[in-house]
This record gives C-alpha cells, structure tokens and sequence, in this order.
C-alpha cells in the first residue's frame, strides 16, 4: 500500500527537528507494516487550532482526493489538528477518499476516535489559554509586562538571586522617552497627528516598528485605547486585558475584541511615568473634542476601487478622505509625498470603467496576437510534455528490472542482507514516484477559441455597466474588475482636476474577461497564463 506521512509542530519556540524525528518514526511503522512512502507533508510553526494556513495539510486532502495514496501515517491525531470540526472534516474527507488513518499514538483511527480525542484536543486548547492568562494576570498585578512592549520602554534583562533571568521588566528608554513627550508637547499647543508625525518623518526619527510614523500610530483607536496619545503607560498606570484576540473559523485569523472596562485589570507602576497628569488631561480633552460620534467605524460600504488606486508620485495607497475623494495616505498620514491633489471617487470610477470598455472593445488587434501567442506556446508546451514521457517511460522499466533482480535474489537464497531489502524499499519509493509524475504529465488540450470572440468581450464589458448601475450587482461587478486589474497609478497634476490615470494589469488577465475558463495550474486544465505571454505587466493610459 502507498502511504503518505504528516508532520507538524506548534511554534517557533519549538525544535525544527520535531519534523524530521516525527516523520523517522512514521517512517519505521510504515516500513514495518510493509508499505511505502510516496510523499511527506509537513506544516513549521503552526498551531492545530486552524486549518487555513496549514499548507501541507491542505495539499495532502488535495491529493487525496487525487488518488495518489492509501493511507496517512502521523505521530498522533492533534498532529492533524486539534479542532474538533477541522478533524471531523479531515477524516472525513479521507474516508471519502477511501483513505486510511492511521496514529502512532491511536493507531487505526475510528469515528470513535474523532469524538473523544477532538474533544480532548478542543478542552486541551482551552485550558491552555486560562492558565496562561491566569499567569499573564498575575504578573500584571505585580506590576510587570502581561506581554509585548511600549514604545518608551526597554526589556530589563537581568538574573536573579537563584539564577533564573528575570521575566516582564522594564525600564525607561530615554531617546524613545523623548519622542514620547515631544508628541505630547506639540499635541497639546495645537499640532495635528498628520503634523507631528509629518515633522518627526522629515527629521529621520524611527516609528515604533522602525519604519515611518503614521498618524494613526499616534491618535490610536478611540475604541480600542492603542496609540501613543492613549496609552496610559505614560502615566505610570499599567492597564491590561483591554481586548481579547479570537481566531475566525473561516479564515483562522485573529480578530481583535474589546472587553467591558469591568474586566480590565490595574497596576501603578510609578517609576515607568513619562507624561505628567496635566499634560495627560489636556491630551485627552483635545481627543475627544475633535473625536466625531462615529469614532473609528469603519466604512461598511466598500468602494468599487478600494486597494487598487497607487500615488503616481510614490507608490503608496490612496485612501478615501472628505467623503468622496481619493487622496495619497502617505501625504496625509505621513507628510512624506508631494501629491497635492487628489481626484474624486466617481470620477476615476467611470474613467476606468471606460477605459477598460476602450481596451476590451477597441483593441481587436490586441485580441488577435494574444489568441495567435497563446495558441503557439501552449503546441510548444505539449511538444515538450511529450518528449519527458519517453525518459519517465525508461526510467520506470529500468526501475522494475530492478525490483524484479531484488525480489528473485531474496526468494532464491537463504535470507537477504538489511541492504538489499533497503534497496528494495527505495527502488519501490522510485516507482511510486515516477508514476505520480506520468499522471502530472497529462497533456492538456489546446484551448478552443469560440468564433465569435470578440462579440464575447463586447457583450460583457456591457454587462459590467449594467451591473454598476444596480445596488444588487455591484458586488459581482466588484469582483469581475479587480480580476482585470493590478493596480491603478493616480498621478497629481500642477493644478486641480489635471490627473493622470494608468490602469497597469496583467494582459491575460484583462483577456480573460472574454471567456469562462480560469486559469489552471501547470498539471492539468486549461492553460490561459503562458510563459512569455500575459505574466508580464501591460499598461494602459486612461
């Protein structure tokens, strides 16, 4: 039988070699159950608790599904996942597959294995994260960091009486401790966060990332008390547990809570004050009298060009700003771009949307080299494809030659040395390989172009403007442009209204929009990226 191993371990603090020792223990019951390892999937420095990052994971499913193996072979079930709907899917999705489990801790895995042990791995989950935060508290009520740092402050590093290095101290850093009551300072007399943070780019001073200040790295979030102006540290007052961290069972990212100020745990810590109570107090006054009732609300109402639009003059995002104008974020967050003007969300709405109609409809030349390229490389590619099979072909029957020499010295003699049977093992590993690359190398098909191609563009570029037209549509019309587009450069003229628009995007995928075919992997499908032809950015002035 073919197996596959996985292996994972939790983070970074863990040994990378936990792979390699998980995957040498596999290895051994494999060989001893007499099967064979065709492929070893591994995940670094990933927690069980999600699936969505774990890439070795979801390629094993991938494959599967493909047929490419008969059993999986791992240390022990939270291996795979310690979620208990992430390893009801995992199994079943295997035993769809007709593949088997198998654990070196469980050994074949059952549904009844799926219940007990994800629920065991699900309450192992969480008692971990109470005993951490009951640990984390304690150390908050004695005055000492519950985790992470503020800028101001440096981790003291020192050992103690018995030896151990002490854990959660800190210390004033004086040139950080500088800026600190500088941003203060200017807050206080009238300066605006885009201003302070403007001055402190110009003079080379580092944010607290190391990169370049932002204004919103100094006004914070009024919900959420981050920032330098609400960071209460500065006082000599240590508040901790404002917000909990929760992983989304789609996405397995963590999204960011608040808890009720009830929850919120308290330490003086006097000796790590930076700002006096009157400075705090006229800080805070100024914050919230500029504060607006919708505070820091997101826009629930995406844009139809959100995340696309570059500064021409610097290359960073425009953002919305004045209600319905996009303007540089890094001239008005950062005062380190020129672009004085910005254009309005309408206007460069349409201006694309106009110009892709230009490209897609009056470009049929372009059309036709695209169809005339596309259509040689992939003969070429199939050429190619063809002259491997042979070498995979010759390969493989030297291979079986091979095994078939091994089996008939073993069953001739009296017994066989550990290093023919290890031969054995790799030349049957070999084989399991070779075939998995022959399936791969399934030639695909040359794309048919329909007759009346062109016709096909013109009917859905006007779709896309009917889809804008209606509140309904606007989503899917969302989704058909970005596909278009890489990016769209926005450049600032002398004078107000004069702005220059580039639409940079990929040509295949601007090409793409005439037909229903996606682009597939190199392996199988319909093959609409070619090398040389559409990876290459194409620009377009609009």
């Amino acid at each position: 039988m073919r197996a596959a191993i996985y292996a994972r371990y939790s983070t970074d603090l863990q040994n990378p070699a936990s792979i390699e020792d998980q995957v040498r223990s596999c290895q051994e019951r494999i060989v001893a159950d007499v099967r064979q390892v065709v492929e070893v999937y591994s995940d670094a420095a990933i927690s069980g608790g999600s699936m969505s990052a774990r890439h070795g994971l979801r390629a094993l499913l991938k494959d599967a599904r493909l047929g490419q193996f008969d059993v999986v072979v791992s240390e022990a079930l939270d291996r795979l996942s310690r979620d208990q709907e992430d390893i009801a899917g995992i199994y079943k999705r295997l035993t769809h597959a007709d593949v088997d489990l198998i654990t070196l801790a469980e050994g074949a895995v059952s549904e009844l294995h799926i219940g007990l042990k994800g629920t065991m791995n699900a309450l192992f989950l969480k008692d971990l994260a109470q005993k951490t935060r009951r640990g984390l508290r304690g150390r908050v009520e004695q005055g000492l960091s519950g985790g992470g740092n503020s800028y101001g402050y440096r981790v003291v590093r020192r050992l103690l009486a018995d030896g151990t290095a002490a854990t959660g101290e800190r210390e004033i850093e004086p040139a950080e401790a500088q800026v600190v009551s500088r941003i203060f300072s200017e807050y206080v007399t009238g300066y605006s966060a885009r201003k302070i943070a403007a001055g402190l780019n110009r003079e080379g001073i580092s944010s607290p990332r190391g990169g370049e200040w932002n204004a919103s790295t100094i006004h914070g979030s009024r919900q959420r008390r981050n920032g330098i102006l609400n960071n209460e540290m500065y006082t000599g007052r240590l508040v901790w547990n404002r917000q909990r961290f929760v992983k989304d069972p789609d996405s397995g990212k963590r999204q960011a809570r608040l808890n009720p100020p009830e929850e919120w745990i308290t330490a003086d810590v006097p000796e790590l004050r930076i700002i006096d109570d009157d400075t705090w107090y006229k800080a805070q006054t100024l914050k919230s009298r500029y504060s607006s009732q919708a505070g820091n609300k997101r826009q629930t109402k995406k844009r139809l060009l959100t995340g696309l639009l570059k500064c021409g003059c610097c290359g960073g995002n425009m953002t919305i700003a004045r209600k319905d104008r996009y303007y540089c974020a890094a001239r008005r967050e950062k005062g380190t771009c020129e672009a004085a003007f910005g254009i309005a969300a309408a206007h460069v709405e349409n201006r694309v949307l106009k110009g892709l109609c230009d490209i897609l409809v009056g470009n049929d030349d372009l059309v036709e080299e695209f169809t005339r390229e596309l259509k040689a490389e992939l003969v070429r590619l199939k050429k190619e494809r063809r002259r491997g099979q042979p070498d995979l072909q010759k390969e493989l029957a030297d291979v079986e030659r091979g095994i078939a020499r091994l089996i008939s010295f073993i069953t001739s003699g009296d017994g066989a040395p550990d290093s023919v049977r290890e031969e054995l093992t790799k030349l049957e590993d070999r084989r399991a390989i070779i075939i998995i690359q022959q399936k791969r190398a399934t030639i695909s098909s040359v794309v048919d172009f329909h007759p009346n191609y062109a016709e096909l563009y013109r009917r859905k570029v006007n779709e896309l403007g009917k889809l804008l037209s209606s509140e309904d549509g606007r989503e899917e019309a969302m989704t058909a442009i970005r596909s278009l587009i890489d990016r769209i450069e926005v450049r600032a003229g002398e004078k107000r209204g004069e702005t220059e628009v580039t639409l940079v995007g990929s040509l295949a995928g601007i090409l793409a929009l005439g037909t229903n075919t996606a682009a597939a992997p190199e392996g199988g499908g319909t093959f609409l990226l070619v090398a040389g032809v559409g990876f290459e950015p194409t620009t377009f002035r609009l």
